[in-house]
Order: structure tokens, then sequence, then C-alpha cells
């Protein structure tokens, strides 16, 4: 039997969600039939076939009517029928159709609701925000009648079990890259920073500048490039002149993949001072930690997300507590001062990166997750 086609649903292309991207890519390479469809821009979409609508409709009420489902929840599935409707018109034209959303948001909600009208198969993957700043009761409504669940972090799976999603249907798959795309470079420059991300404030970019200004009134040489786009730039860029240190932190904006690697390619350390918000919403394992693992430029981050995961203090990074300037720039002003200890750490790093997040090795698995309801 042929392969299903699976058909990735997303609510919009985000340029920083560079990870889905080359999921799709990988899975493509090796045989996997891949289409993607975006909610807020969907493509040229077919006429729905006959009966569609009254099965949509029939889907919606019977995920309205079902148990212990949150009023709130109820609301959203209902401003995403329209959005349902289109997406279910598109995988009725396709052979054998598998709905796949990404994060469990509004993807989660149309792909439940199309797969329903078609009695087809759908599964989710979640990444960070998506299930640690959601109520379990509006998680475990959510995707009930979803087949499989994938997490990239062992604490977005541990969200979902605690919201009481049944542990058969979790699979951990970390995000992936391929190694030969990341050469190993041990060799550093001297006195560069690095850290690359949204600016927004769960990142702690405002922990690094207050770092760097204690740096600087240590007399320690450095020069940081911030990379990345978001709400808190102006706010950083005016913590950056207040610390005296505007002059040594260069605002780069938005990199593309390629860009951004070879910023942190060219970094003596990658700075990566996550933290958790009120509401729990914090990193899950962010793609700067993978990129800096393969390339070797030593880490230092905190524990605030998914990072102590692969990543252990003194081993393969340096892991300091969030929003404390004070020992970020301690471990910070140890990695500048000691190649041999960014050359132990980085190697580390790379052998841990090699067994956890090689990307043929986690396509196999989602290739494998696939096939489960094929």
């Amino acid at each position: 039997m042929n392969p299903p086609d699976l058909l990735y649903v997303l609510h919009r292309e985000a340029p920083s969600e560079t990870f889905i991207r080359r999921e799709i890519a990988a899975l493509r390479g090796c045989g996997v039939p891949v289409r993607v469809h975006i909610l807020d821009a969907p493509d040229s979409v077919p006429p729905a076939p006959p009966g569609l609508r009254r099965r949509l409709a029939r889907a919606l009420a019977a995920r309205l009517l079902a148990p212990d489902v949150p009023a709130l929840y109820a609301v959203r599935l209902l401003r995403r029928a329209p959005q349902a409707l289109r997406l279910a018109a598109v995988a009725a034209a396709l052979d054998r159709p598998r709905l796949h959303a990404q994060f469990a948001w509004s993807a989660a909600d149309a792909a439940g609701l199309a797969a329903a009208a078609l009695g087809a198969p759908w599964s989710c993957s979640v990444h960070a925000w998506d299930v640690f700043t959601r109520p379990d009761r509006e998680i475990r409504a959510r995707l009930a009648t979803a087949v499989g669940v994938t997490a990239c972090t062992d604490r977005a799976a541990a969200a979902l079990l605690r919201a009481g999603v049944p542990a058969a249907r979790v699979h951990v798959i970390r995000h992936g890259l391929d190694p030969a795309d990341l050469p190993f470079q041990p060799l550093r420059p001297s006195g560069r920073l690095a850290a690359s991300g949204r600016l927004v404030a769960k990142k702690g970019f405002d922990a690094l500048l207050d770092a760097c200004a204690a740096l600087r009134a240590q007399g320690v040489p450095f020069a940081c490039t911030l990379a990345g786009a978001g709400p808190e730039r102006r706010r950083l860029e005016r913590r950056a002149r207040s610390g005296g240190i505007a002059d040594a932190v260069d605002f780069v904006g938005w990199l593309a993949a390629e860009e951004s690697q070879r910023v942190i390619g060219g970094a003596t350390v990658l700075v990566h001072p996550s933290r958790r918000l009120a509401n729990a919403d914090a990193d899950g394992f962010a793609n700067v930690l993978s990129e800096a693992m393969f390339l070797g430029t030593p880490i230092v981050t905190t524990a605030a997300g998914a990072a102590a995961e692969l990543l252990r203090d003194g081993v393969n990074a340096r892991l300091v507590p969030s929003d404390d300037p004070a020992a970020l720039a301690a471990a910070l002003r140890e990695l500048l001062a000691s190649p041999g200890t960014c050359g132990r750490l980085a190697a580390a790093a790379r052998k841990t990166a090699e067994e956890h997040l090689d990307q043929d090795r986690l396509i196999g698995r989602y290739r494998a997750f696939f096939a489960q309801d094929a």
C-alpha cells in the first residue's frame, strides 16, 4: 500500500520556525510526500465536495458537546470552522490524507475538525508555549481525537501527560540538524559573544546586556552580536545605552538561518540566557543551542527551558541561573579567558549533538510515527 498523503497544517509561515521547514525538507528528501496548507494564507481551494459542509458541522457539534470541553476552547473551535472547511476541501482531493498540525493551537483545531469530517487520521506536534501556557483541560480537549502527538522535548511531553493525553500516543522526537551542514570548527576567535533569537522577554537578552555591562566594569574586552527581531528591540537598545555598552553590542536584526549560523560559528561563546515567564512560557530546546553544539561554539545558557535535557554544566556547556547577570558574567569571563575549557565543552557538546540531534535518525522516527496509522 502506498504511504498516505501527508498534509502539514500551519497557522502561518513564521521566519523564526526554521525547524519546521527543515523537517518538511528532510521528509521530502527521504521520499515522504509532504504537502503544506497554511490556514492564514490558503492556496487555491477546490470546491467542497457534496456533503462536506454537513459532515464538518456534525464533527463540530460532536466536539462542542463532548464532556469537559472548556468554554473558551469551544469559542475558538467555532471561529476555526471556516478554516477547517477549506482545509477539509483540500484534503478531500488527496488519495489517503493524513493531517499533521504544527503546534497545539489554531492548526490543531482546524486539523481535528477537518479530519473528523473526512474520517481521516490526524496528529500534532507540540513545542513549548502551546502546552506550557495552556490549561490542562484545553490541551486534553484539543488533542482528544489525535492518533498521536510528538513533543520536541521531555518537558513538553510531560505537559501532555499531565493534561491527560494517553502516554501511548505521546512520542518525544527532537528537532534535528544535518551534521554535514554544520561542520565542527574547534578554533574560536577571541572576545566575541553571540546571541540569536526572537527579541521577546522569555529569551532573557536583557540579562545578557546586564552581564555585558558587568564585563566592561571588570575590564574584560568583548564584542557582542545580538541577532533577532521582535517587540523587545527598542527596550534592549535603550538598556545597552544606559549600561554604557552600546558601542560593544551590535543589534543586527533578523538573519536567515545560514547568516545566523555564520554569526554563531564566528563567536567565542554562544549565550542563551532564557527565562521562564509568569505564565509558564519558556523555551523548549532552542534551535540556536543545537546549531552551536554542532558548530563547536561553547554555550552558556540556563535551565529555564529544556536545555538541561541535553546540556550539563561543566560537561558540555555552562548552565547558570536565569535572571542572574552576575552569574552569567562570571561564566562568560571564565570562557573568554580559557580557550582550553571552551574546546573541551565544545567537543563534548558536538558528541551529544551527534547522539541526540542527528536529523537522519530523527526523521526516521518521524517516518515510523506517520506510518503507525497508515
